[in-house]
């Protein structure tokens, strides 16, 4: 998306991203608005410059209902989409708002995302991207880890490719699933992008340097450590991380794993070299 922003032609195009998150509330929408925003006639606003403006608004389920179950920046929203216009909040009068384009981006509900209500759903197109399976995850991911460490001579680097895999989707599907977002943990949003990342780390390996297979663990690990755990706020998460998602999915991954020639499982333990 924000490949798409910057693209805009800054001739006729201005932008404006906004964040929820469980705090933001109707008002601070509405001033966010504004603060972009200029009088033309009358009482009808829009961008400086006479310009349009691209809005993108992401977690858009995020804002906390209400002791009535709507959510008030979204009933701000929807109020503008349907009717073009919102009231002052000083004077109590009639303000329109025109030359803005709504692009808004949210998660699956659950974990302090809320279901949004169905008429701001009518009001929009909305398009569902379905995540992609476990077997095509494996794809992709063992794709890039043979790619790399191909390029090793040791063997018992290679054969890590699967191991390495495997091992870091399990965490990630346990951390996806132990570590939900709520209004105090607002940051603990996991995607395939947290994945590639810990590859991105794993691709700096250079053979010259990197030669034993024990290099290559402490390399994954610490790059798991610093994807994963790092964004997590206390000792006691973290701990709770470790007992969860470390040592289970390695050993799993490692005894399904092919065995060599000599018919012996490519196993490591963390606890040994790390």
């Amino acid at each position: 998306m924000s490949t798409a922003i910057g693209g805009l032609d800054d001739t006729g195009w201005t932008s404006l991203t906004i964040n929820m998150s469980a705090m933001t509330s109707s008002g601070k929408t509405q001033e966010i608005i504004e603060s972009k925003i200029e009088k033309r006639i009358k009482n009808k606003f829009g961008p400086a410059g006479n310009k349009r403006m691209l809005m993108f608004v992401d977690d858009l389920n995020m804002p906390r209902k209400d002791l009535f179950g709507s959510q008030p920046p979204l009933e701000l929203l929807r109020q503008w989409i349907d009717y073009g216009c919102w009231y002052d909040r000083q004077k109590q009068t009639l303000r329109y708002v025109e030359g803005i384009h709504m692009v808004a981006a949210m998660g699956p509900p659950g974990g302090g995302r809320a279901v949004i209500s169905s008429r701001l759903q009518s009001a929009a197109n909305n398009l569902c991207f379905v995540n992609p399976a476990d077997s095509q995850i494996k794809r992709i991911f063992m794709t890039l880890a043979s790619n790399k460490l191909n390029d090793f001579r040791n063997e018992d680097i290679k054969s890590l490719a699967e191991p390495l895999t495997l091992t870091t989707i399990s965490i990630y599907a346990q951390i996806s699933e132990g570590f939900l977002p709520t209004p105090e943990k607002c940051h603990y949003l996991f995607n395939l992008r947290d994945i590639a990342k810990i590859f991105q780390g794993v691709y700096l390996a250079d053979p010259k340097v990197h030669e034993e297979k024990e290099q290559i663990v402490r390399l994954w690990y610490h790059e798991c450590c610093r994807v994963f755990m790092d964004r997590l706020i206390n000792h006691e998460e973290t701990a709770r991380s470790c007992g969860r998602c470390w040592m289970g999915p390695w050993t799993t991954a490692c005894r399904s794993a092919p065995k060599r020639s000599t018919g012996e499982i490519p196993t490591l333990s963390l606890r040994r070299w790390i």
